[in-house]
């Protein structure tokens, strides 16, 4: 059985600048959440047309979360090459469920206010 894997926080390395990010990156951030499955995460990066990898990196946060590396790599548009964006993700190792258990519930994204909805 495979190992499941919640997803804790997302954050960029210390050599990029939030600003500096193309639009669909801080939309694929503005869709994630603590506690959504690796899955989930590659589902939502894959819905914005980016091709999304996730590598295990060495040594635990200071939390005891494991570290990934998400790769994002933006599609080729015209004559410019696909571009590959690098984020931290920090996700917590799940308790292995017995084989006869029932499926646990699948994470929802938290409600959104509706006065915040412009500012993502």
């Amino acid at each position: 059985m495979a190992t499941r894997f919640e997803l804790v926080m997302l954050a960029l390395p210390p050599t990029h600048a939030r600003e500096a990010l193309p639009t669909v990156i801080d939309k694929v951030i503005a869709a994630c959440w603590p506690g959504m499955s690796r899955a989930q995460l590659l589902d939502r990066a894959r819905r914005l047309a980016l091709r999304a990898t996730l590598r295990s990196l060495q040594g635990l946060a200071p939390d005891g979360s494991a570290r990934f590396s998400l790769k994002l790599t933006l599609p080729a548009a015209g004559h410019t090459p696909a571009q590959v964006i690098d984020l931290v993700a920090r996700v917590r190792r799940l308790a292995r469920r017995r084989a006869v258990a029932r499926r646990a519930t699948v994470s929802l994204p938290p409600p959104r206010d509706v006065r915040q909805l412009g500012l993502s």
